[in-house]
């Protein structure tokens, strides 16, 4: 009986279930250029410089480099405009590219 009940709950539980609804995905933009690095980007959103907006920081495979792009607006609606390859010490943080 436990077993009967066990099942009804399970497939009373899959019958209410719904499917995912997921938001198109969109291409994110650079003083209005896509923002394209090839293959491999890896990209992280983070506030990245402390002001509350939520920045770009993005690896990229083919240099090497890693790239901070500062949101100019909000995190709702980020806009970014210009980008800087991070630095330490004056020189470009690199990592090992394919």
């Amino acid at each position: 009986m436990k077993k009967l009940v066990f099942l009804l709950l399970i497939a009373a539980a899959l019958c209410m279930a719904q499917a995912p609804a997921y938001q198109s995905f969109y291409y994110q933009e650079c003083a209005g250029n896509v923002i394209d690095v090839g293959y491999y980007g890896a990209p992280c959103i983070a506030d990245w410089n402390g002001d509350g907006n939520k920045d770009m920081v993005l690896g990229v495979f083919t240099s090497g480099n890693i790239r901070f792009y500062a949101n100019e607006n909000t995190n709702d609606s980020p806009v970014f405009n210009s980008f800087t390859n991070i630095k330490a010490d004056g020189t470009a943080i690199t990592l090992p590219s394919g």
